[in-house]
């Protein structure tokens, strides 16, 4: 990569120079740091982490454990190599990406977002365990069991469904 710019015929180098210095003057601009032009007004131009290409998203908390539990798992198959979780997150989401029609992959994560959204807090008083042999269903474990999708909210408050118990 070449450490000089193509000056238009009739200015030189210094005037670029000049003129750079002039606008550090008028306006804060920080020594390394990206600008674009765009409408005749600067924007900074925010740098990704090219290292390793990640880039910040929020993740739930309970997909981030998840992520690292089976990070965990996979050091003995990986020759003590651990993924990081961004990564476990990422293999996650391509495989229902690439292994499902969009209408699967769409119905997957629109069952999971259900689930979180109608979860219901427990009143007070009914910090009690489940009872025995009661197992929560996660959005996971729905999934794979082929389980049809919870009906649409509608507005109304449900609560989040439970794993049949045993007789």
């Amino acid at each position: 990569m070449a450490d000089e710019i193509d000056v238009k015929p009739g200015y030189s180098p210094d005037d670029v120079t000049a003129l750079i210095e002039t606008l550090r003057g008028m306006v804060e601009l920080e020594e390394g740091e990206l600008y674009t032009l765009r409408k005749g007004k600067l924007h900074h131009v925010v740098r990704r982490d090219e290292e390793n290409g990640l880039r910040r998203i929020m993740v739930m908390e309970e997909a981030y454990d998840a992520a690292q539990i089976m990070a965990r798992r996979l050091r003995g198959a990986m020759r003590g190599y651990r993924p990081d979780p961004a990564l476990v997150i990422s293999a996650c989401v391509m495989h229902v990406l690439e292994s499902r029609a969009p209408e699967e992959a769409d119905a997957t994560v629109m069952r999971y977002l259900q689930r979180l959204f109608t979860r219901a807090e427990p009143a007070p008083e009914a910090d009690a365990a489940p009872p025995e042999g009661a197992e929560r269903a996660t959005g996971a474990a729905e999934a794979a069991s082929g389980a049809p999708p919870p009906g649409p909210a509608g507005g109304k408050d449900r609560p989040a469904r439970r794993a049949p118990t045993a007789p």
